[in-house]
């Protein structure tokens, strides 16, 4: 089976249905499998098929989502582009995987040429025509107009690479996730078993469609025959209320960022939506406190928290429901494996250590990537000898078996020679009902090594002192854990998938260490 059967099976069952519904276009299965496959034979007709990658640089539109399923119809591969990273970020990219032709929206052509557009490949595909110096262009609105052909299936299996997905690139450069057909069929499969959507399912979509996150809500609307409404973007969270409502959506995914802002810029606390029968929280730790307050403004609504990695196509365990019985004692609760996965703690040597102990999560099963593009997944030590894949997350095992993270073994802290984990400290700072977001890192010391620092923003309605938080800090942390200095902010500093971006945060505070050494001297 191919991911292109997912659509094929909607378009059987339910043409006339929207399949994708945007503020200024509502897309049945029928039409969007029409239009794929009139793109699919164009990109045959230009020899672009199995073997051959397709670039995709889109911002969320109608025409992205039709060249997509008909690049899978071709039998290439998709590449998913960030198109919230800078020029130089987007070039790297294009250069590393060599896509035979790039889609792209006039917006983002525009920036490319503006940078000197190195990079186009020969051919490029827009919406509108476009006409570029050197390289041969091709419309979607002409590709329509043509005659529908008749489907041509692919010559390619399931373990192919059906799917390239460039990640942020928060901490060095972006990395081509190479997943095939069968890694994400699992996933998806795997998933909905656990969340049981159906064809009466819909989802409202706040996420780029180039995170994994934004793939596998696509896939899996098409495996269900579900509706995808698409939000304008979450400039102005009051919209997203609004199409919920508007649209009765069943669903809603997104990043604790996401939440957040619906919880305080929205009035989604005092509008009932009968239809919202499930959220999901995943891309980053979900804080008891945050937890409590989408409980209390969604009641009836079922609340998930799904854990994973892009190379692992992406999920790796869910909690579902939350309950207010996972507290974090050992960090975040992210649940339990889902069917057919396997999550194994190890210590530094590779080894399973005891349930309560803290160590790398390694993940197994169908959903593990292929390989980087970079072709280093070997010697980076990203993917073993067993074939499994090292996550680079710090967790552990309770008795009862559910897994809790503890950050990221690039966020351990080496304080005073003891190793402290930043996920533990943030989730002492987090039980403060005064602090509202806040990120514990490790600072160069010349004494300690590593000084923990936390940067808090407070709750607008409350005050708090330093020594109040470290007060509170020395009631469930040992003294070497407590943080040595808090800074207060109005903003931390986010990735353009809404996390905290710990790189930039790092870099400011010793910077800000740097310039008070210089006044002090």
């Amino acid at each position: 089976m191919l991911l292109i059967d997912l659509l094929a099976g909607s378009v059987d069952r339910f043409p006339e249905k929207p399949a994708l519904i945007f503020p200024d276009a509502n897309i049945s299965f029928r039409i969007l499998d029409n239009q794929s496959s009139q793109i699919a034979c164009r990109l045959r007709s230009l020899n672009i098929g199995e073997g051959d990658r397709v670039a995709i640089l889109y911002e969320n539109a109608p025409a992205a989502v039709a060249f997509f399923w008909g690049i899978l119809k071709s039998g290439a591969e998709v590449v998913d582009v960030p198109h919230l990273a800078g020029t130089g970020t987007i070039e790297c990219i294009l250069d590393e995987c060599r896509p035979a032709a790039l889609v792209t929206s006039e917006r983002q052509l525009h920036r490319l040429l503006a940078a000197g557009g190195n990079s186009l490949p020969r051919i490029v595909f827009a919406e509108v025509p476009q006409s570029v110096p050197g390289r041969e262009c091709h419309a979607l609105r002409d590709i329509v107009a043509e005659e529908v052909p008749e489907s041509v299936r692919p010559r390619v299996r399931e373990t192919d690479v059906a799917l390239i997905v460039y990640t942020s690139g928060t901490t060095g450069a972006p990395k081509g996730v190479m997943l095939s057909h069968r890694n994400l069929l699992s996933n998806i499969y795997a998933v909905n078993s656990i969340m049981g959507l159906t064809s009466d399912d819909s989802i409202l979509v706040v996420v780029p469609l180039n995170f994994i996150h934004g793939r596998m809500q696509l896939l899996t609307h098409a495996f269900i025959g579900g509706t995808m409404v698409f939000a304008t973007g979450f400039q102005f969270p009051q919209q997203m209320v609004d199409a919920l409502l508007r649209y009765e959506v069943t669903g809603f995914s997104g990043v604790p960022y996401h939440f957040s802002m619906l919880l305080e810029r929205t009035n989604i606390a005092q509008t009932p939506l009968p239809s919202l029968r499930y959220v999901v929280l995943t891309g980053g730790a979900a804080m008891p406190t945050l937890l409590q307050k989408i409980s209390r403004a969604l009641p009836g609504t079922a609340i998930h928290i799904g854990y994973g990695q892009t190379e692992a196509s992406p999920r790796i365990s869910n909690l579902s429901p939350w309950t207010p019985w996972t507290a974090a004692s050992l960090g975040h609760p992210v649940g339990v494996s889902i069917p057919g996965v396997r999550v194994d703690i190890v210590d530094e040597r590779g080894a399973s250590v005891a349930p309560g102990t803290v160590g790398e999560v390694v993940v197994s099963g169908p959903n593990i990537m292929c390989g980087y593009v970079s072709g280093d997944e070997r010697t980076s030590g990203k993917i073993d000898e067993f074939g499994r894949l090292h996550t680079g997350d710090l967790g552990a095992f309770d008795s009862q078996g559910y897994l809790f993270l503890a950050g990221r073994t690039s966020e351990m802290i080496k304080c005073a020679g003891e190793r402290v984990y930043a996920g533990e400290v943030e989730s002492v700072l987090y039980a403060h009902p005064a602090i509202r977001e806040c990120a514990a890192l490790g600072v160069p010391d010349d004494t300690l090594g590593e000084r923990i620092v936390a940067c808090v923003r407070v709750h607008p309605e409350m005050t708090v002192s330093d020594d109040d938080i470290r007060s509170h800090c020395l009631k469930f942390l040992p003294l070497v854990r407590v943080p040595r200095e808090i800074r207060f902010t109005d903003a931390l500093p986010k990735t353009g998938s809404g996390k905290v971006d710990r790189r930039g945060l790092l870099a400011e505070l010793q910077n800000l260490h740097h310039a008070s050494q210089r006044r002090g001297s």
